[in-house]
């Protein structure tokens, strides 16, 4: 972008969406959920104190890329009162950020503001940015703010003689307190494409931008923010950190934005949910895959790819990570009773959704509109030719994802997709598509195996003995639903297997923690001599 080509100019009525617009994505998530800066702007203009003939944008290719909005304030001292200036709010695109379109919109308008006679500006603002532009703090001044006094935030820039002569307690237009109303600002912000409100510990965001991880390649990331993808490096910090705190697809991190090169994580934000299993080599180490994930699409086709071993094992993964899991039956064309599926499935767990679907013929593709819920993001595993690029291309409406041919000799699919991978679609839903999977083992997922064979772990509870090994103990809660057939010998052995499997798949992951930390130690201490 050549700052040359921007026009600082009025705006104009045609304008007044698109400077919205812009203003909402600006400050979006920054200082919580969401924004109010865009309903202050269109309620702005109609106020009295409102002053067009100072207020200011910036185009760029006949894009609105930054706003300045002035209104008349006041100071008052007892029954003195003094007229002043403010501005707010000053905003800026966001992929343009750092580029200069605040410095200029404030190089326009404050020589305005001096020659219209004004006294002085006062105004809450990023103490990190306009001390640069010749504010500062209103305490030199013996101005306050009702509310919080004085802080750094709270600063001033004189304009004429006589603004030294001003003190009291600072006062905005009305107007200011009147967007906080949370159904108003909703119901405004439906004018707008959706954005998905943060609530967050990292806001205030001052400096740092907020943006989501995207893909994951080695030690390189990207970072989705806003439409765009930007290559990002971890900050060095990162690497004294155990691998489950490196950011993950579908992480939200905060980053140093750089223009030129690759911007710096500084942070990875809390998760709702985290989806991790071990490798396929059984080494115990584990491979940590998807954040903040609202529901697992677990993909599996009715051909021979169909294992209910292996979809018992994605549902604990998913209940393990706070995540609901959906059992997604492909190619139900190819079956005779997909309907017996359906059910062979859904006793897995009563936590499991399942729906059996033909993205070919849009079979069952209606039944997947109750997950296409703006501000949700959908994560899909499965084995490589189950059908998750045809799914995701069914969703979508568009061939976005290259898909394969079944090799006739197995039934079995080629790896379209390699690297996990995030897609924001325009309806405000989240996909995260993943390299198949055709081995998904256990460890560190005791309560998710639990929680999806919630009715053995219930029978067991009612064992006589709390330390009842199932076997020749009196009173055996197991012993009679076998018994009885009200719990099946194959779904037990299943239970088992995977306790077994994650007990000793986690032990050895612990296992390879302690010594790693401990070769971490030893090699930083070398390095120090």
């Amino acid at each position: 972008m050549n700052i040359n080509n921007i026009i600082i100019r009025k705006e104009n009525k045609e304008d007044y969406y698109n400077t919205e617009h812009m203003t909402m994505r600006a400050f979006w998530n920054l200082h919580g959920p969401g924004c109010n800066e865009h309903l202050l702007v269109n309620k702005l203009r109609g106020a009295k104190e409102y002053l067009p003939e100072l207020s200011r944008v910036a185009e760029l290719d006949g894009k609105i890329v930054g706003a300045i909005f002035y209104s008349k304030a006041k100071v008052v001292d007892g029954d003195k009162e003094n007229e002043v200036l403010t501005f707010g709010p000053l905003a800026v695109e966001p992929t343009c950020f750092g580029r200069g379109i605040g410095a200029l919109l404030l190089e326009e308008t404050i020589p305005l503001a001096k020659e219209a006679g004004y006294k002085g500006i006062v105004i809450c603002g990023e103490p990190d940015y306009y001390p640069k532009h010749g504010f500062v703090t209103c305490d030199h001044f013996d101005i306050h703010h009702p509310a919080f006094g004085n802080s750094e935030a709270f600063m001033a820039f004189p304009l004429n003689e006589g603004f030294e002569e001003i003190h009291g307690l600072f006062y905005e237009a009305p107007i200011f307190e009147e967007c906080d109303d949370e159904k108003e600002v909703e119901e405004f912000t439906k004018n707008f494409p959706y954005y998905k409100p943060l609530k967050l510990s990292c806001q205030w965001l001052h400096v740092e931008k907020l943006g989501r991880i995207s893909e994951v390649s080695k030690n390189s990331y990207k970072i989705k923010f806003f439409e765009k993808e930007i290559p990002a490096k971890l900050k060095g910090s990162f690497y004294e950190q155990d691998a489950e705190n490196l950011p993950v697809v579908g992480d939200y991190v905060t980053f140093l934005l750089n223009k030129q090169g690759e911007s710096t994580i500084l942070s990875v934000c809390e998760r709702k949910s985290f989806l991790q299993r071990p490798d396929q080599a059984k080494t115990g180490v584990m491979q940590y895959m998807t954040a903040n994930v609202d529901y697992l699409f677990i993909v599996t086709s009715l051909n021979e790819d169909y294992n209910y071993n292996r979809i018992a094992r994605y549902v604990s993964i998913a209940l393990q990570g706070k995540t609901t899991p959906v059992v997604i039956l492909t190619k139900s064309d190819l079956s005779t009773n997909p309907g017996r599926f359906v059910r062979e499935v859904e006793d897995i767990s009563d936590k499991v959704r399942v729906h059996a679907i033909s993205a070919i013929y849009g079979i069952g593709l209606d039944e997947l509109n109750e997950y296409m819920i703006p501000g949700t993001t959908i994560c899909l595993m499965g084995s490589s030719g189950a059908g998750k690029s045809t799914l995701i291309n069914s969703i979508i409406g568009e061939e976005v994802m290259k898909t394969s041919e079944i090799r006739e000799d197995d039934d079995k699919g080629r790896h379209t997709t390699t690297y996990r991978k995030l897609i924001d679609l325009p309806n405000g839903v989240t996909i995260i598509d993943t390299p198949g999977m055709r081995e998904v083992g256990m460890a560190n997922a005791q309560d998710g195996i639990d929680e999806t064979f919630s009715d053995i772990v219930e029978l067991e509870s009612r064992c006589k003995f709390s330390n009842c090994r199932h076997d020749t103990e009196p009173g055996c809660a197991i012993k009679a639903a076998l018994s009885s057939g009200e719990l099946s010998l194959e779904r037990y052995e299943l239970y088992k297997n995977l306790g077994r499997e994650n007990t000793y798949n986690y032990a050895m992951k612990k296992e390879i923690s302690k010594w790693a930390k401990a070769y971490k130690k030893f090699d930083k201490r070398n390095s120090l001599e």
